[in-house]
């Protein structure tokens, strides 16, 4: 059985009476967004819908961001995902006793404006695959059904990151400058106190 396998059986395996919320966690450029869209293919084929999401599309405006610096370590881990408008926009209305009307998008980073999606209306037997970083930090707990943490070295995760230009910088050197200084950092400090591969239902290594 592939990581893949395993993964959609648990999910197909539990029963509830709200969307299942599968959160997918990881560092940037592991293959988060791969995997949920490999997930949602397998999950029409059994005949469940996806929902897809992705925590990109809920990051706070840069005044948030960056309140301890433009290149903070800990500000990356700390306020670069807008955590409550997760909550309540998404993991929330689709778990138990929520109302099943959720928005796909909130922020869009790139612009740093507002991107609230119009409210859509999940049926319980819908799948949410939410991909995105630090989803097992502390404002989330409790609000998945099955958590994935991707496992992938930083080095790799660098270089797909430079082969996409993933950030959409003018510069190699700058790119890796902000993953280097950054991102690999805010990241370790995630994994030494959240400790997400302990916590997770299952682990993708890549």
């Amino acid at each position: 059985m592939t990581e893949i396998d395993g993964i959609v059986e648990l999910v197909l395996s539990k029963p509830s009476t709200h969307p299942i919320r599968v959160g997918i966690d990881g560092f940037c450029a592991s293959g988060k967004t791969t995997l949920a869209g490999l997930l949602a293919n397998r999950l029409l084929s059994a005949e469940r819908r996806p929902i897809r999401v992705s925590a990109d599309d809920f990051q706070n405006p840069p005044d948030v961001r960056w309140q301890l610096g433009q290149l903070s370590p800990e500000g990356f881990r700390q306020f670069q995902i807008d955590f409550a408008a997760l909550a309540s926009n998404v993991l929330r209305p689709l778990g138990p006793g929520g109302n099943l009307i959720y928005r796909r998008t909130y922020y869009n980073v790139r612009a740093s404006k507002p991107n609230l999606s119009p409210e859509i209306r999940a049926e319980p037997g819908d799948v949410l695959l939410l991909d995105g970083l630090f989803l097992h930090a502390a404002p989330l707990e409790g609000l998945f059904d099955i958590t994935v943490f991707i496992s992938a070295d930083f080095e790799t995760c660098l270089a797909r990151a430079l082969a996409r230009n993933q950030e959409g910088m003018d510069s190699a050197s700058e790119l890796e400058h902000v993953y280097r200084s950054k991102y690999m950092p805010g990241f370790v400090s995630y994994l030494s106190e959240i400790q997400p591969e302990t916590r997770a239902t299952l682990i993708v290594h890549t």
